[in-house]
């Protein structure tokens, strides 16, 4: 089962073997419009899959992951943990595509917890998580990322917003911001300059419903809210999941959060 190439706070890594247990029998084509760290797309055989996302930085890295595999690779490779050149590249500000993969990558790599946040300029501002790995990335592992990466199409937009043609036993996977164990469990506000609000879930809910009336084959994962779990009709199951929450300060103050799932098919 491949691993996602990056590390990415939200993952879905604990829930992996409940998803694919949920997965459908047969699949179309797999729709992942929020994809963050794709662990989900990353540990399936999927022939045929549509990749996005808002975050531009992170669409550009599959991209050329997928694209100059060699070029990006041996760019990466190249590359010592040092302190200093975190910092050297969280002020700099490529415009070179692979460059910009680039910087995405090493900043992901070292910074605090894998977490990707920005501020309202929308820059990145996440400090230095005080690791040092001799060795940053697997070349193999990265070239097996790059080769899955092949039968897929990938985008920078909005999915809320987005016209695409969705059709019978096609998989929408979706996984919309929300930390584990984060009061009122809405949405972690940093993955782009503007939030995930209530009102985004509430957009959300009312496009899954919109798929679910066409026959779009769907998989959510939700925060313990019931607010927003309650967006979402009756005729999609539910599965309670306790997991660990990933994201805080002290590791020894992680504790237990409640995830759900849901689907509108039975297998």
């Amino acid at each position: 089962m491949l691993r996602s190439p990056i590390r990415w706070a939200g993952s879905k890594n604990q829930l992996l073997s409940e998803i694919n247990k949920l997965f459908p029998n047969t699949i179309k084509r797999y729709y992942e419009p929020m994809v963050g760290g794709g662990a989900v797309f990353f540990s399936n055989d999927l022939q045929d899959a549509f990749l996005a996302d808002q975050n531009e930085d992170l669409i550009n890295y599959y991209i050329v992951l997928k694209n100059f595999k060699t070029v990006f690779i041996d760019q990466l490779m190249s590359l010592k943990s040092s302190k200093d050149k975190y910092y050297e590249f969280r002020e700099s500000r490529p415009i070179d595509n692979v460059d910009m993969a680039v910087r995405f990558a090493y900043l992901n790599r070292l910074s605090w917890n894998g977490v990707y946040r920005v501020n309202s300029k929308g820059d990145f501002n996440v400090p230095f998580g005080g690791r040092t790995p001799k060795n940053l990335w697997s070349r193999d592992h990265l070239i097996q990322c790059s080769n899955k990466l092949q039968n897929s199409e990938l985008a920078c937009k909005d999915f809320i917003e987005s016209k695409d043609n969705y059709e019978q036993n096609d998989l929408v996977f979706i996984d919309p911001p929300y930390p584990k164990g984060a009061i009122k469990g809405v949405g972690f506000n940093r993955y782009n300059s503007e939030p995930f609000s209530f009102e985004n879930h509430i957009q959300l809910s009312q496009k899954l419903i919109t798929l679910n009336d066409k026959n779009v084959k769907i998989l959510l994962t939700l925060g313990d809210n019931e607010q927003i779990l309650n967006l979402y009709p009756s005729c999609f199951y539910r599965k309670k999941i306790i997991t660990k929450s990933l994201i805080s300060c002290n590791g020894d103050s992680r504790g237990e959060s409640v995830e759900y799932v849901l689907r509108n098919y039975k297998n």
